[in-house]
């Protein structure tokens, strides 16, 4: 039979659990040390695996803004030439209002001479069919004339 032991352990098992201990902190500090150096020996690959990605970004961050840039040229080109073609049309509205402001006025002055033209007609028709009687009178006075110097 087994005799219970004490929970103490002897000077002998104290100093091989010390070694133990000691062996197992050492083996502990050996594989730390491996997975840093290991670690380290992969940080400059993973900083220039980073690099390689922002370049690549940063070159398609270009590509992008290069072609918004083209995009932008394009439509501020074509709002100047829709300006300019706003402009060319004012203008041109301006100087048909113009023409048909003189043509307005071309026709008043027309009318206005027209209008004295007829006044003057209608003058001389009143006055012919005023003296019309006249007239007659002035006819038949010459045909008693003419009917007197012939007797």
């Amino acid at each position: 039979m087994l005799a219970f032991q004490s929970c103490n352990p002897s000077p002998s098992q104290q100093s091989g659990l010390q070694l133990l201990s000691v062996n197992q902190t050492h083996e502990i500090q050996q594989s730390q040390s491996s997975y840093l150096l290991q670690a380290l020996n992969q940080f400059p690959q993973q900083l220039q695996q980073k690099a390689q990605a922002l370049q690549q970004e940063n070159q398609k961050l270009k590509n992008e803004n290069q072609l918004l840039q083209q995009s932008f040229n394009h439509l501020e080109n074509k709002q100047q030439e829709l300006i300019n073609e706003i402009h060319d049309l004012r203008q041109l509205i301006k100087r048909v209002y113009q023409e048909g402001e003189m043509s307005v006025q071309f026709l008043k002055n027309k009318n206005v001479i027209l209008e004295h033209h007829n006044d003057s007609l209608e003058k001389s028709l009143k006055n012919l069919q005023n003296n019309i009687h006249m007239f007659g009178q002035l006819k038949d006075l010459s045909q008693l004339m003419q009917e007197g110097d012939d007797h």
